[in-house]
């Protein structure tokens, strides 16, 4: 499974999350082009080297075009201006970025206005464009996302965040830092304080990391790639830079997890997350429609368990497994469409097997087949779905298509090669 830690040495911004992937290794030419459904809004994005003291990463700085105006007035940080909040969300929602992409953009940006909301005293919808949806924010946002994507990043783990102190100037005149939106991002999160003044951490950096990553210390990794993000400002006491290390996690965290046995060709161990609703006023049907939903939606399992609760009371344990990246989704839909007040949640450690998809011929019909390799060998399975699909349509007993299937799978050993 691949993972990455960022390491917030000098704070955290937009333009630095997404130089460091840029000085990973991330094509700047993916970037360009994934960005290209903003027209004439933005000209074109600049990957700059910039050198604090001894040490050089990687910028970036998004150029914008004629469609982009900025109003009087505004240099608080956060750049050239495109739109207001909401027609920024409506623009990402129709834009042609994949759908995991457009899902973690959304979430980091509406976190974003709900901070910006919450210091200014507005609903999110009153949030003025000037205060969120520059340019460079969008950019920034939409950029990490995709780059994390398409290096294949499972996981994100975040150092704790220096905050640096005294003020700065904003659109709003003279602000502490951090400024009041980072600080309304903050809750919940590990800092370390400094003495040394300006801003370490942006309102779009802290959004980025504290969306996107878990503030733990990260599994063990065998690193294959380390990208520097550095910043535009020139601060005093830290560089203004965030360093993130890439890579797999290796096979030793089966000792941590205790797992045990030997490693089998094609197995992995990933990490998981684990959601839990306990349901006591819920019918069978309700239940049984959420279970349905939710594997529906891409989770990796969902189970229902009987049990009583307290007061004895006759209910279900429904639980979801899941990546780490969906729990945002699945915890949402759980609160909204179940009456549970509450969720459990817990991250494990799970071992795959290989498995593969083969078809085999009967006398009935075609059937797909699923293999799973285990420590004795490949080890078949007739798909049930399949068995009663060709069965209704040759008039004949599931169980006899099953068998049929069973015996003709066998009889060929393996599944030979995966599809292209």
């Amino acid at each position: 499974m691949r993972i990455a830690y960022l390491d917030c040495v000098g704070g955290i911004s937009g333009d630095m999350f997404l130089g460091a992937l840029l000085d990973a290794g991330w094509d700047p030419a993916h970037l360009r082009r994934s960005l290209e459904w903003l027209g004439g809004r933005l000209e074109r994005i600049d990957v700059i080297e910039r050198k604090h003291g001894a040490i050089v990463g990687t910028g970036i700085e998004a150029v914008p075009g004629p469609e982009c105006t900025s109003p009087p007035g505004s240099s608080h940080g956060h750049g050239r201006m495109l739109a207001h909040p909401e027609q920024v969300i409506d623009l990402l929602r129709s834009s042609p970025l994949p759908q995991r992409v457009k899902e973690k953009s959304l979430a980091v940006f509406e976190r974003l206005i709900q901070a910006e909301a919450r210091v200014h005293g507005k609903d999110p919808g009153a949030v003025h464009f000037h205060e969120v949806g520059a340019l460079d924010s969008v950019v920034d946002i939409v950029g990490t996302c995709l780059g994390l994507e398409d290096l294949g990043i499972v996981e994100l783990y975040v150092s704790p965040l220096p905050l640096g102190s005294g003020t700065i100037e904003g659109a709003h005149g003279t602000i502490p830092v951090p400024a009041p939106a980072t600080a309304a991002l903050l809750e919940g999160v590990p800092v370390r304080w400094s003495p040394y003044p300006g801003e370490r951490c942006t309102p779009t950096g802290t959004a980025l990391a504290t969306t996107l990553g878990r503030f733990e210390v990260p599994p063990p990794m065998r690193i294959d790639a380390v990208g520097t993000g550095a910043g535009s400002r020139i601060e005093e006491g830290v560089p203004n830079f965030a360093r993130l290390f890439m890579g797999e996690s290796t096979r030793e965290v089966a000792d941590l997890v205790g797992t045990g046995g030997g490693a089998i060709p094609g197995d992995q161990l990933e990490r998981v997350l684990e959601l839990s609703a306990w349901l006591d006023d819920a019918t069978p049907e309700h239940i049984s429609a959420l279970a349905e939903d939710v594997l529906a939606d891409g989770a990796l399992d969902v189970s229902v368990v009987p049990g009583l609760g307290k007061k004895k009371r006759q209910g279900w344990s429904l639980t979801v497994l899941c990546r780490p990246d969906q729990e945002s989704r699945f915890a949402d839909f759980l609160l909204e469409h179940s009456p549970s007040a509450g969720l459990r949640r817990q991250v494990l450690w799970r071992r795959v097997l290989e498995r593969r998809i083969s078809r085999v011929e009967t006398p009935y019909g075609q059937v797909r087949v699923k293999w799973v390799r285990r420590p004795g060998g490949w080890d078949p399975k007739p798909e049930m779905d399949d068995c009663v699909a060709v069965a209704h349509e040759v008039g004949v007993a599931p169980r006899r298509v099953w068998a049929a299937a069973l015996a003709a799978a066998l009889a060929a050993g393996d599944p030979g090669e995966p599809a292209d």
